[in-house]
């Protein structure tokens, strides 16, 4: 009864990780988008599991951060210059710190992780396959012109979410033993980095270069003729995506170098010295959780999103709650330190990428940003293959991994 449960919850979260990309389709009465209504789904399965367990595995110091970062967010009301944006925050954040909680809790073994990765590239893949579609029949992103989106997702989030998955697609060809499954996820390359190029969003094409840089990064691993044959895909993936694209595309694209000299970067440079001049105003604690637009409207004479995660916490939360994001992902680079060298590698490179996909957009309240925060969480936490025989015979007849900054194996049923 017990493994049935526990892989009832786990379809249940592979289900709600693939639909992520989506969330601005086919909004639904009531529960609103496809994600929010599985989310739902995985979230009551999920509790049902654990409860049913009767057990939960301890916390990892990452972990221990993100709920002091709710925490301190939850304060924030009492100061808050907007209590509704606040309050909206607050659940956000509590339903975000819940699906990194459900991965750390079912997904505990390097099997599940990897689906996890596996039904996020998939269901970005669907995305990626909609904006070239766009492409092809002429539709342009609303608002956008020139530019195109899949699933009428911000084409400069699309193009984000789109480049994350360049690592895990990589990592997952690396960690497959069948060949042929192994290119598969190698396909990704050429699709996403053609679909992220026609999003002709300057930022997501840092975080393409940024994630592409784990492709270097584990060579070392792979025989001479395979290096060889995957710098080619590489290569070739670049070079056929940007024959593909419209040179309007590409022309925008290359004024990214001079737009971020000249302090503009698409308007953002007059809303970061907004939200400047109020950081300094409200330095320790800010302004209130998700209170930047109602901050910077007295400057900008509208409620501007930050388009910049760091300045977006610096001023709603203050140096404070800065310094405790700030510790959230000092803990999952710590946490690698104690995995093999692929996963290590792997996790370093994806979260460098949120971290520059994150400075030019808003990340920090969505699922993508703290799904890929979790799954490095767990990723850390797994014990290496030479340790997993002495950690079999749980309920689920799997390897039980390791609480993160912890010498004792945790309970992973």
């Amino acid at each position: 009864m017990l493994n049935s449960l526990s892989k009832a919850a786990f379809a249940c979260l592979w289900c709600f990780v693939l639909v992520l990309p989506w969330d601005m389709y086919a909004d639904l009465p009531v529960v609103g988008s496809i994600p929010r209504l599985v989310g739902i789904v995985a979230s009551a399965v999920g509790v049902l599991y654990i409860v049913a367990r009767r057990r939960v595995r301890p916390l990892s110091w990452f972990h221990v951060s993100a709920l002091v970062f709710v925490f301190w967010a939850a304060i924030s009301m009492l100061w808050s210059i907007d209590q509704d944006a606040t309050r909206t925050r607050l659940l956000t954040y509590l339903q975000l710190a819940l699906l990194m909680w459900l991965i750390w809790e079912i997904a505990w073994s390097p099997h599940r992780t990897r689906a996890l990765l596996g039904a996020y590239v998939l269901g970005v893949s669907v995305a990626a396959v909609a904006t070239v579609h766009d492409y092809l029949s002429g539709v342009h992103a609303t608002g956008y012109p020139g530019r195109f989106n899949g699933l009428s997702v911000d084409p400069n989030e699309l193009g984000v979410t789109l480049a994350l998955a360049l690592p895990m697609a990589w990592y997952l060809s690396l960690s497959q033993g069948q060949r042929r499954v192994a290119w598969l996820w190698q396909l990704y390359l050429p699709l996403a980095i053609t679909a992220i190029l026609l999003t002709a969003s300057r930022g997501a094409f840092l975080t393409m270069l940024v994630a592409l840089a784990i492709i270097p990064a584990t060579q070392g691993r792979l025989r001479l003729r395979t290096k060889a044959a995957l710098c080619a895909l590489a290569l070739g993936s670049l070079l056929l995506a940007f024959s593909f694209v419209p040179e309007a595309t590409l022309e925008r694209l290359q004024t990214t170098r001079g737009d971020i000299e000249s302090g503009y970067f698409g308007n953002r440079g007059r809303i970061w010295r907004a939200g400047l001049e109020v950081a300094r105003e409200h330095p320790l604690v800010g302004v209130g959780a998700g209170a930047f637009g109602a901050a910077v409207v007295p400057s900008l004479n509208f409620e501007w999103a930050s388009h910049s995660v760091p300045l977006s916490i610096l001023v709603e939360d203050g140096i404070v709650g800065l310094l405790i994001f700030l510790a959230m992902f000092g803990a999952a680079i710590t946490a690698l330190r104690a995995v093999p060298r692929l996963p290590r590698r792997f996790g370093l490179v994806l979260l460098l990428a949120l971290g520059v996909g994150s400075l030019s957009l808003e990340l920090g309240y969505r699922k993508q940003f703290w799904f890929v925060l979790g799954i490095v969480a767990a990723e850390g936490a797994l014990l290496p293959r030479s340790q997993r025989g002495s950690d079999l015979g749980s309920t689920d007849g799997s390897a039980r991994p390791r609480a993160a900054g912890s010498s004792v194996p945790a309970v992973g049923q």
